[in-house]
């Protein structure tokens, strides 16, 4: 293909993307850093042009979405779109102008998300579905912080079917490495990772939204077979107990065999956030 425009996924999380990061505050050319609930907030994407041939006012839009697997651009919030040119082999930073106004929704916690395309010379699949892994026009950061209190920790998430008809989805949990985060601590230098990584116990899926601390031994790791509605989504909450500063837990999103979905999530005990706090 002559034009082929890409924004990079994460490596091995494909929903960790180092090429898409936000810009706290009200100077879009600040530092990266996380979204602050209520004040303005700048999003970017790094596009390459693979390709052989020039490419001439690509365009790049911008999205968010509350914590969530399985979202498509008729359930993701539309943030706004840029406008880029690129010569062959050329990578470049691209700007949103329109400003995000992180909202205190899921304690906020956001997934961003970018797609690069060429309406006639590399146009996006016509399915409004975003297939992350395997179409490299678009990409997605899918992250959230979470604190541990008594090293108890919860984060409600979405689960989203934007099909015409019901369809059941499974969830399992996995446990990932600090490794995975590497790449990301350039887009992301507020967030430290700790030197060692703890352990979870009970970690899994319970079906409410504020669950007391005796439900979390009830918690399963993988749920199968949720029925979600047409067009409509389901509320989960992920859950767990830490022992350690801090460990990475994957949320996967399975059709049968294929993964569609996926979040991650950093937990971080109170020492370790208050350290991250300090700039330690």
């Amino acid at each position: 293909m002559a034009i082929q425009l890409e924004i990079e996924d994460g490596n091995p999380a494909w929903y960790l993307s180092h090429d898409v990061w936000t810009v706290p505050g009200d100077n879009p050319e600040g530092s990266p850093g996380v979204p602050v609930v209520g004040n303005n907030c700048y999003l970017w994407a790094r596009v390459h042009n693979n390709g052989t041939t020039p490419v001439s006012n690509a365009t790049v839009r911008f999205y968010w979405a509350n914590p969530s697997v399985g979202f498509d651009r008729n359930t993701a919030n539309f943030i706004g779109t840029a406008f880029v040119s690129l010569a062959a082999s050329e990578v470049a930073e691209v700007l949103c102008l329109t400003p995000w106004v992180p909202v205190f929704v899921n304690n906020g916690h956001e997934c961003i998300l970018a797609e690069a395309f060429h309406p006639s010379a590399d146009p996006l699949p016509a399915s409004p579905v975003f297939n992350v892994p395997t179409d490299r026009h678009v990409a997605q950061r899918n992250l959230s912080v979470v604190v541990a209190a008594n090293s108890m920790f919860h984060m409600a998430f979405e689960i989203h079917n934007p099909g015409r008809k019901p369809r059941r989805f499974e969830v399992a949990t996995q446990l990932g490495k600090f490794e995975e985060l590497r790449t990301l601590q350039t887009v992301l230098p507020d967030v430290k990772l700790p030197p060692k990584a703890g352990k979870v116990e009970f970690v899994g899926f319970i079906d409410k939204h504020c669950p007391t601390e005796a439900e979390f031994k009830n918690a399963k790791p993988v749920v199968q077979a949720i029925e979600v509605a047409a067009g409509s989504r389901k509320g989960m909450t992920l859950v767990g107990k830490l022992e350690g500063d801090g460990a990475l837990i994957h949320v996967l999103q399975k059709d049968g065999e294929q993964i569609i979905g996926g979040l991650s999530v950093l937990v971080l005990s109170e020492k370790a956030a208050h350290a991250c706090n300090k700039g330690e």
